[in-house]
C-alpha cells in the first residue's frame, strides 16, 4: 500500500511538472493598458506608404492581449486616410525567448486605405526585451505587405 501511495504521489508530481513545462506563454504585464508608438509602412500595388502609428491596447488577467485603437498619422499624405478596421485585434503570445522577449500574433488585422483594403490577417510579431514590437515584410490578404517598429508603454513582454 505504501508503494502504491508513493507511485501515485510521484505520478501526480510528474503530471504537475509536465503541465508547467507545456504551459503556453502569455503576454504581460497582466491587467493593464498600454500604448504603442512608432513607424509603420504598408505596400500595396507597388506603392509604399510610411506613417507614424499610435495604438492603444490592453492585456487581461490571463495574459491575452488586444489592440483597441490604431491611428496612422504624419509621414505620407495618405496616412490620415488609412483606417484600422475589424477592431479590437486580439493578440496572443506564441513563444518566449527569455528576458521578456518572444513572439506574438496579432489576429484579424485589417485596414482600409485609398489603395484598397488589407486583411483581415494574422500579423506575426517579435517583442524584444525593451518592449519594442516589430514586424517586417508581413503579407496581409488583399495584396498588402506591412512592416513596423512600435515601442510599447509600459513595456509589453512575453511570460514563459
Amino acid at each position: 500500500m505504501k508503494t502504491l501511495a508513493t507511485l501515485s504521489a510521484t505520478a501526480l508530481l510528474a503530471l504537475g511538472l509536465a503541465s508547467q513545462a507545456f504551459a503556453a506563454p502569455t503576454l504581460g504585464p497582466v491587467s493593464t493598458s498600454f500604448t504603442g508608438m512608432g513607424t509603420t509602412s504598408m505596400t500595396k500595388s507597388g506603392i509604399t506608404i510610411g506613417c507614424n502609428a499610435n495604438f492603444t491596447g490592453s492585456i487581461n488577467s490571463t495574459g491575452a492581449g488586444q489592440i483597441s485603437t490604431a491611428a496612422f498619422t504624419a509621414g505620407n499624405f495618405l496616412c490620415p486616410l488609412i483606417t484600422a478596421t475589424n477592431l479590437p485585434w486580439p493578440a496572443a503570445a506564441v513563444t518566449a525567448g527569455g528576458g521578456g522577449a518572444g513572439t506574438a500574433n496579432i489576429l484579424t488585422v485589417a485596414v482600409s486605405t485609398p489603395l484598397g483594403n488589407c486583411g483581415p490577417s494574422t500579423l506575426p510579431t517579435s517583442i524584444n526585451t525593451t518592449g519594442v514590437i516589430s514586424f517586417s515584410g508581413v503579407p496581409l490578404s488583399g495584396g498588402c505587405t506591412v512592416s513596423g517598429s512600435i515601442q510599447s508603454t509600459p513595456h509589453v513582454f512575453v511570460v514563459p
